[in-house]
């Protein structure tokens, strides 16, 4: 591959890291790639494999955080909350609470919401955080964003959803649904499943769990779903596993 600058995406999940590179600026060939073990080490051995630009400094990376590296909740609306710092602390003790995880080593984040709604929080693990920042300042690769997988797809096909619906991301052993009611998420759920388990039946134990109606399910995964679910395509555009 050779270009002046090079966009990556890189998807960390459990288990290993998968790793896209193409030319920033003009339609070309995507180089893929996947390496299995801890996600970080995962991600410094594609690095090393990853093509780079010949103008190496405009080269850039987004970084998408599947399971467990991210944990989400919904905040139920709270009269006495007032800014952003007001949420964020509400979304620390809310995840602490349903996940029993230190709040003061992960980094939350609050969507914005109208007056009266409820809102999505986004944790991620603060050293995973820093050691990505670390590792592509290292090698000299711009990490232009690190997003959560779940919100980062809701965000790419909002456009196609319906305004009540469920968004469902299968990973290799996790299923990640967000609930839309009226154009808004209204719950959010990530679990892990089993390797070899039917998306199928994820789906059914995921409305069981969060005792949700049945309603139109939108499925974002590399392969087509079978009806009554509806297959809307890639969680990323390019990121595709590579070939065997």
């Amino acid at each position: 591959m050779s270009s002046l600058c090079i966009e990556h995406a890189v998807l960390l999940e459990n288990g290993g890291a998968r790793w896209a590179a193409r030319a920033r600026w003009q339609a070309s060939a995507v180089w893929r790639a996947m390496e299995h073990g801890e996600p970080l080490a995962a991600c410094a051995s594609l690095l090393e494999q990853a093509p780079r630009g010949r103008l190496r400094y405009f080269d850039r990376a987004t970084v998408l955080l599947g399971f467990p590296h991210v944990q989400y909740a919904m905040l139920p609306w709270q009269d006495g909350l007032f800014s952003q710092a007001d949420w964020r602390g509400f979304a620390r003790a809310t995840v602490s609470q349903q996940t029993g995880l230190d709040p003061l080593a992960w980094q939350v984040q609050v969507a914005e919401a109208g007056f009266g709604q409820a809102r999505l929080a986004v944790a991620s693990p603060l050293e995973l955080l820093g050691d990505l920042r670390a590792l592509f300042n290292l090698k000299g690769l711009s990490l232009a964003a690190c997003l959560p997988l779940l919100t980062h797809t809701l965000a790419h096909y909002r456009p196609q959803l319906p305004d009540e619906c469920v968004l469902a991301v299968p990973e290799n052993d996790a299923l990640g649904c967000l609930y839309l009611q009226q154009g808004q998420v209204s719950q959010v759920c990530l679990m892990q499943t089993a390797a070899e388990a039917n998306l199928r039946d994820s789906l059914d134990a995921m409305q069981l769990l969060m005792e949700q109606p049945d309603t139109r399910t939108f499925v974002a995964t590399p392969k087509p779903v079978s009806p009554p679910a509806h297959w809307l395509g890639l969680p990323h555009p390019w990121l595709l596993d590579p070939a065997p």
